[in-house]
């Protein structure tokens, strides 16, 4: 009887030990299920979809500036999920990355720092925009952005404009009469009822200067691409 009772509690004991052995594998494989996971999720957002002169621009800030991109157009009214708009989110945002890193980099050679006090006033002046703070995060949140991301976004622009200010003469763009008089007509086609061309002149002039001025910095960023080591990974 005692024997019986040995192997009957022996055999209860395997059981027993067999079924903690397996639910200790079990959590082990789900551990190591979860720490792939998170690695294979830590690499993809280290992986570099660029190279801008040995500087790597990683897949989370692509991934950042792809939704800041895609908000943006979104707010617009436009749809950012069809294939064409997607195609051309991609492009937009690895070129955004690039050129702001490229730009970044010759500011830093220069020494150019961002003026704090310029960044703060422009913030403020965004945030004075909305009713109270709730409003102003939340139309943030909706762009893609916080606060600090914000902020950030606003130094590195600080930066660029004081480094393209030296390096891009934007002062000498004039628009002539006769590009006035072509944008209004161009406006005027397929329009029921338009201003008079005296109402809008200003407006338009101004519109044509904008124009020539992005251009002009268009222009010298290709150069400064053409002359720089870029190399774009994403596929």
């Amino acid at each position: 009887m005692s024997e019986e009772l040995v192997e009957n509690q022996q055999g209860t004991t395997q059981k027993k030990s067999g079924s903690s052995f397996a639910r200790i594998v079990g959590v082990i494989v789900v551990i190591a299920v979860i720490a792939v996971a998170g690695y294979f999720f830590m690499n993809q957002s280290s992986a570099s979809v660029a190279v801008v002169n040995g500087e790597k621009i990683t897949r989370a800030q692509y991934d950042e500036r792809y939704i800041q991109l895609a908000a943006g157009i979104t707010a617009q009214g436009q749809s950012a999920t069809t294939t064409e708009m997607q195609d051309a989110l991609k492009s937009q945002t690895i070129d955004n990355l690039v050129s702001e890193t490229l730009l970044l980099q010759m500011a830093s050679k220069e020494g150019i720092q961002a003026d704090d006090a310029a960044v703060n006033n422009q913030f403020s002046q965004n945030k004075s925009q909305f009713s109270d703070n709730a409003a102003f995060e939340k139309i943030l949140a909706d762009q893609g952005y916080t606060d600090a991301t914000f902020k950030a976004a606003l130094t590195r622009t600080n930066i660029i404009q004081q480094y393209l200010a030296k390096h891009v003469d934007v002062s000498s763009v004039t628009a002539s009469a006769a590009e006035v008089r072509a944008l209004y007509d161009q406006a005027a086609v397929g329009s029921g009822s338009v201003p008079p061309l005296a109402e809008v002149q200003t407006q338009i002039e101004n519109q044509i200067k904008q124009q020539k001025q992005q251009q002009l910095i268009s222009d010298y960023i290709r150069q400064l691409r053409a002359s720089n080591t870029i190399e774009i990974l994403l596929k």
